[in-house]
């Protein structure tokens, strides 16, 4: 229809254009050069023309409808609906501006209307393919199915290579329950229009994000097998593989988009990511490379060392950071903390302490990146360094508490234990907290003085008697000391003031499981734990030494499973897990977990319980080479 507008308009600007005079000038019969004028040939035109019953637009409709359209581009559907109802005036009832007037409404939220301006189109000229598409869109979105339908259907009859209309009747399927029918919709469109793979895509997509994944593999799959460019497609495609725990399918899929797209960072990320999951390093390191070729933002290279990390693969963590960190001289205050970190679990004392001393003053992490600088000092056996390192934090933060408990940790190291006792016990007369006291009761018990950190505690808690920390720490020191039935005693008091309490909870339940007592009630109680934090390794951790010491052996080797991967740097879940397998009779999983716990504690900073534990899991260890090699 608009080329009929746009005729009418080079009409009026011949016409009226230019300023120029209509001076009537001869032509001759025969121009030179000219081609003779076939006169029954433009005859037949003007007939065909005038048999065509089209209506020309006047000059004026036109440049309403071109405002209209400027408007509508701008976001303003208001003032383009007002300029659609001017053109309409000098050109009433014309398809082409009730149709664009009816969308104007529906965008506007005005369904009612919209329905009315398109009625009066489908009865006029039912020939239109545009109105009934956009009457069935309309209807659809009026929840009038059973009619969009019919409307839908008669706008792919008069438009069949026209795709707008099938995939309109798709999400009428969608939304009238019946993916099948829409299944089929697309199936039409690839077959009107070869070659054609958004609605396959599209349709693939919308399964997908209602979890049907199933059909949006079967839909995706078709797209790509139609159209093997659709890297949209194929990127959900990975996604679904994934989801599925197809990895290698998936990493394929990436590939394949990757391959029309090869800049995309969000991609090439999930590339790395699934690869290093089947354990394809290598072309996991050649992903993340591609990508911090193409960016140095530091926000993407902490997403690669988690995803290192979390496929423990520590040494390549360690060196994303560091080279971003120093790469460009940057100085991101994460990347350095960060790389510190990873330094520190490979137990790269001297570059963790390089690496925090990078974290400059106006960062927020400037006070904790201080303190574990000096902690890695004195890990790496530099102790006046160390030592020198504290009194300077403490200088500069005297009110920050964490660095108490480091520093005291350094001064044990260095072999003043009760330098350490005096600092904290100053510390504690002009600050009293809980941190603390804790750190000051680790400090005796290591010196040999339990019940030196029992009184500490009783008259700490005896002064501040609603401090829950207070509590929980005297009970663990109770049952670490041997007065198991004090410490369920202060726990009870706990949940008897607060009955939902989930560290209490599983406090009581995994002493008295430990200790062999009353295992229906520790099962209950753990259990309740739980309910409350259902992700906490450590209640799955109590939750299966309930099973273990009740002699469920493959139900504790189940949820202590469950446990490690929540946990996987805690060494005294890791012996569960080892004491479960051995008694399952899985003897090799049983030596590997025993000696995972081995080198997560000699990672760890010398835990209170390190030493025994240490001797207990090398205990172990010899038990069941011993038992092999007598078989």
């Amino acid at each position: 229809m608009w080329r009929v507008l746009w005729f009418s308009s080079i009409v009026a600007a011949v016409v009226f254009g230019c300023g120029a005079s209509p001076v009537k000038r001869a032509v001759p019969s025969s121009f030179p050069g000219r081609p003779p004028v076939d006169r029954q040939a433009m005859e037949e035109a003007i007939r065909a023309s005038e048999a065509s019953g089209e209506n020309y637009a006047s000059s004026a409709s036109y440049a309403h409808f071109l405002w209209a359209q400027l408007l509508q581009s701008e976001g303003d559907h208001g003032r383009a609906l007002d300029e659609l109802r001017l053109a309409l005036v000098t050109d009433e009832g014309n398809p082409y501006l009730l149709v664009a007037l009816a969308e104007e409404y529906t965008r506007l939220g005005d369904l009612d209307r919209a329905e009315r301006t398109l009625r009066k189109v489908v009865e006029t000229a039912p020939n239109d393919a545009s109105a009934q598409l956009w009457m069935g869109r309309v209807l659809t979105e009026k929840k009038k199915l059973a009619r969009a339908r019919i409307h839908l259907r008669r706008a792919i009859k008069l438009a069949p290579h026209e795709a707008e209309a099938y995939l309109a009747l798709a999400q009428l399927e969608l939304e009238a329950g019946r993916p099948d029918a829409a299944m089929a919709a697309v199936d039409d469109l690839s077959r009107a229009i070869p070659g054609e793979s958004r609605g396959l895509r599209l349709l693939g997509m919308v399964f997908a994000d209602r979890n049907d994944l199933p059909r949006a593999e079967q839909m995706l799959r078709r797209a790509v097998e139609v159209y093997p460019g659709d890297d949209e497609a194929w990127a959900r495609l990975a996604q679904i593989y994934e989801a599925d725990d197809r990895d290698a399918e998936a990493e394929q899929a990436y590939a394949e988009a990757l391959a029309r797209n090869p800049d995309d960072l969000e991609l090439l990320l999930s590339a790395g990511r699934v690869a290093l999951r089947i354990g394809a390093v290598a072309r996991a390191r050649a992903w993340f490379d591609r990508v911090l070729s193409l960016t140095d933002e530091p926000e993407t290279a902490v997403q690669i060392a988690f995803a290192y990390l979390s496929a423990d693969r520590m040494v390549e963590a360690a060196e994303t950071l560091e080279h971003a960190r120093t790469r460009g001289g940057t100085a991101e205050p994460r990347l350095a903390f960060y790389a510190a970190l990873m330094h520190e679990r490979l137990r790269n004392w001297d570059r963790a302490a390089e690496a925090y001393a990078a974290v400059p003053r106006t960062s927020e992490l400037y006070a904790e990146a201080r303190v574990r600088r000096a902690s890695a000092l004195s890990l790496a056996g530099h102790h006046r360094a160390a030592l020198e390192a504290f009194r300077k934090v403490i200088a500069e933060k005297p009110d920050f508490l964490p660095a108490y408990p480091a520093w005291a940790r350094a001064l044990e190291r260095s072999g003043a234990l009760t330098e350490a006792e005096r600092m904290l016990r100053a510390a504690i007369a002009r600050k009293p907290s809980s941190t603390l006291y804790e750190a000051l009761s680790q400090n005796l018990q290591r010196q040999g003085r339990d019940q030196d950190a029992v009184k500490l505690l009783e008259d700490a808690l005896a002064r501040r008697p609603k401090d829950l920390a207070l509590r929980y720490l005297l009970g663990a020191v109770y049952e670490r000391s041997g007065r198991i039935d004090a410490s369920i005693a202060l726990m009870r008091a706990v949940l008897e003031e607060h009955p939902d309490d989930p560290a209490a909870l599983n406090f009581v339940g995994y002493t008295l499981a430990d200790h062999g007592r009353d295992f229906d009630e520790a099962e209950r109680l753990v259990k309740r734990a739980l309910e409350l934090r259902p992700d906490s390794g450590a209640f799955l951790d109590s939750l299966g030494w309930v099973y273990f010491r009740r002699g469920q052996a493959q139900k504790a080797v189940e949820v202590l499973e469950r446990a490690v991967a929540l946990e996987p740097e805690e060494p005294v879940i890791i012996d569960h897990l080892g004491d479960a397998y051995a008694r399952v009779d899985r003897r090799p999983d049983a030596v590997r977990a025993y000696q995972r716990a081995l080198e997560v504690l000699a990672a760890a900073d010398d835990p209170l319980d390190g030493p025994a534990l240490r001797r207990s899991l090398e205990h172990k260890l010899k038990m069941l080479s011993t038992e092999a090699a007598g078989r």
